[in-house]
């Protein structure tokens, strides 16, 4: 119980100081929203086959859950930059400007 409790408090705080580190800047939050994601699918069979040999089935448990947490996490921040970043400005062309327009 105190291990799962330890572990998703490592993840909250892990992610409070990434979205401190990102406070007005969409792009990297996105590009390290993406990281994350990344590197949670390519490490996490090893994370939780480590676990398991060590804790047994509450160590993959835990593992599912900081797995949860850092996956949860990764999409909130990918989508929260994507939402955040500055969108193109179009000029709006009017007649008086370009005559050929109609």
């Amino acid at each position: 119980m105190w291990m799962m409790v330890g572990a998703l408090g490592l993840v909250a705080c892990v992610w409070t100081a990434f979205g401190w580190f990102t406070i007005g800047n969409a792009k990297r939050r996105v590009w390290g929203g993406l990281f994350s994601l990344s590197m949670t699918c390519l490490f996490a069979p090893l994370f939780l086959v480590k676990l398991g040999e060590q804790y047994g089935f509450v160590g993959i448990q835990v593992g599912l859950t900081a797995l949860f947490g850092v996956l949860a996490g990764a999409f909130f921040f990918v989508a929260l930059g994507w939402t955040g970043r500055p969108a193109k400005v179009r000029k709006v062309r009017t007649l008086s400007e370009d005559p050929d327009l109609f």
